[in-house]
């Protein structure tokens, strides 16, 4: 990105990279008004709306830099936002980041910052895969982030009994899972399946919603 680049930006979005993986048919990162925005198949996945909508269910989970939080599993990375606001909130925890899709990580590598982010460790795996793995191994964390889309698509696996079962293994007593989810079109019944199967699996589930999404709270 050149400094012309960056003026023009405050003018007309400029398109940094294009590109596309095995998963993703269109991945793009512009420049608009001198910050980067990455959007996949159309869809917005990083940049200043994507803080807000995750500043805002944090603030109605009550999700602070005070909650003691040692170590975080995010799964989903793309260009790594909500990565970034978990690292500013607890400098000190542990981050293991998955994504499905190598060219993924790569861009939240080299164009927004995770490449020299300490203590974040990230991982090219299946998503439902990793977390197999690790109730196997036995492992825990204080938050797991389940922010898994492409473009506007959702993986089914998410609204399953048996991942969800999973997932509640991989948090601490005191833990938490927040999952981001959307509410429009045919996800508007989803979305209320999806809260009614976590009603019945653990014991506190709230829900959030702001413009297309529905961020959901359980322990």
């Amino acid at each position: 990105m050149t400094p012309l680049m960056g003026i023009l930006s405050y003018l007309i979005p400029q398109t940094i990279l294009r590109t596309s993986s095995k998963y993703n048919r269109d991945i793009r990162i512009n420049e608009e008004r001198g910050k980067l925005k990455l959007l996949v198949n159309g869809s917005r996945q990083s940049g200043a709306y994507i803080e807000r909508l995750w500043r805002r269910a944090f603030k109605a989970f009550a999700i602070t830099h005070q909650n003691s939080v040692r170590s975080i599993l995010v799964l989903g990375v793309a260009g790594g936002t909500v990565i970034q606001l978990l690292h500013r909130m607890y400098s000190d925890a542990s981050i293991t980041g998955v994504d499905i899709d190598e060219v993924m990580i790569h861009v939240g590598r080299t164009y927004f910052g995770l490449a020299a982010m300490n203590k974040l460790h990230l991982i090219r795996m299946d998503a439902k895969h990793y977390v197999r793995q690790a109730v196997a191994q036995k492992r825990r964390y204080d938050l797991v982030i389940v922010d898994l889309f492409f473009g506007r698509h959702i993986p089914a696996f998410i609204r399953s009994s048996r991942f969800l079962e999973q997932v509640k293994k991989l948090i601490q007593p005191d833990g938490r899972v927040i999952i981001n989810y959307l509410r429009e079109q045919e996800y508007k019944e989803q979305s209320d399946k999806l809260i009614a199967l976590l009603q019945k699996m653990f014991v506190g589930v709230s829900d959030f919603g702001i413009f297309h999404n529905r961020f959901f709270s359980a322990n």
